[in-house]
């Protein structure tokens, strides 16, 4: 399958953020972010190990319990946002990686799909010697990480999914509006023109307004991807059969966050699916599809209440 209106529209945000970096690098503006008071820019070095057929990216980050990171469509580790990442590492050891062909994790013949996702998942944890973990899944990585909980569901603990939806086909999945699918589509205009339909995408125009400067500090990947492998993450989640049928049989206690003004992938699809999970939180944050960048320390703070939180 080709990079179609469809899959821009419920999943490809993440390429449109990376082609809005590059556009405003091009435009002149600084590639180094300046990063919000408190955070990091480079808080462990990456390493790479031998996970099946390919070599894993990975950066491990403070002690404790493990947590896993699974990124987005076509984004890459370095994409997560630094002071988040800085208040998780405090409470966990934080393992970030770079799923199959993105930035610094090599790719085989193998076609592409979330199934696979999940086997390079368990690869890497397998390689570190973590027998279990809590997994945080970002838009394309809650596919992953919900098809990883019923796979091999003594390997999770705990699940956060983060804007994320049970599938791509059916009734059950809320897709955008017609409007949101065509500013992602619209590739005309100038550069700047094009940055700022998108940038209006990802986060509410209001609050972009009441924070001038914001965007300057957004992380930037440090090796982008390929086209080649954001064209075969595509085809990998628009043959995948979804979850929404298959909620039920997830044990783990599970937390969906999503933002009130997501328009991407509407809230919608997270309260569904906190419905069908017998053990869930579902907790709605001001701001759209990149909230996790607008309100950082808040996001963490639900995160930590909620992996700390006794089982029932």
């Amino acid at each position: 399958m080709s990079m179609t209106k469809r899959s821009l529209s419920f999943a490809g945000i993440f390429i449109i953020y990376i082609l809005f970096v590059f556009m405003s690098a091009a435009s002149g503006a600084s590639i180094e972010p300046a990063l919000p008071a408190g955070a990091v820019s480079s808080p462990a070095i990456s390493q790479s190990v031998r996970a099946g057929d390919i070599s894993m990216g990975y950066t491990v980050i403070g002690e404790g319990y493990p947590l896993v990171l699974i990124t987005g469509y076509s984004a890459t580790m370095d994409m997560w946002d630094p002071l988040l990442i800085k208040n998780l590492s405090s409470h966990y050891k934080v393992i970030l990686f770079d799923n199959r062909g993105m930035g610094r994790t090599s790719a085989s013949a193998r076609p592409f799909s979330v199934e696979l996702f999940v086997e390079d998942t368990v690869g890497l944890m397998d390689a570190l010697k973590i027998k279990k973990a809590h997994i945080l899944g970002w838009s394309m990585g809650t596919f992953i990480a919900m098809e990883l909980a019923l796979k091999h569901p003594d390997r999770v603990d705990k699940l956060v999914l983060y804007a994320g939806a049970c599938g791509w086909k059916g009734g059950d999945v809320i897709k955008a509006s017609p409007d949101v699918i065509g500013d992602l589509t619209d590739l005309s205009g100038t550069g700047e023109e094009r940055s700022k339909r998108l940038v209006n995408i990802l986060f509410p125009k209001k609050w972009l307004q009441d924070h001038p400067g914001f965007l300057d500090g957004l992380p930037r990947p440090q090796t982008p991807p390929s086209m080649d492998s954001i064209r075969r993450q595509d085809q990998a989640m628009g043959t995948w059969p979804g979850v929404c049928d298959r909620l039920a049989g997830i044990s783990q206690p599970a937390l969906f966050i999503t933002g009130t003004e997501d328009v991407v992938i509407p809230p919608a699809n997270s309260l569904l699916m906190a419905s069908r999970i017998p053990s869930s939180w579902l907790i709605r944050l001001p701001g759209g599809h990149s909230n996790m960048y607008q309100y950082p320390a808040t996001f963490a703070r639900c995160i930590l209440d909620f992996l700390g939180a006794e089982k029932e």
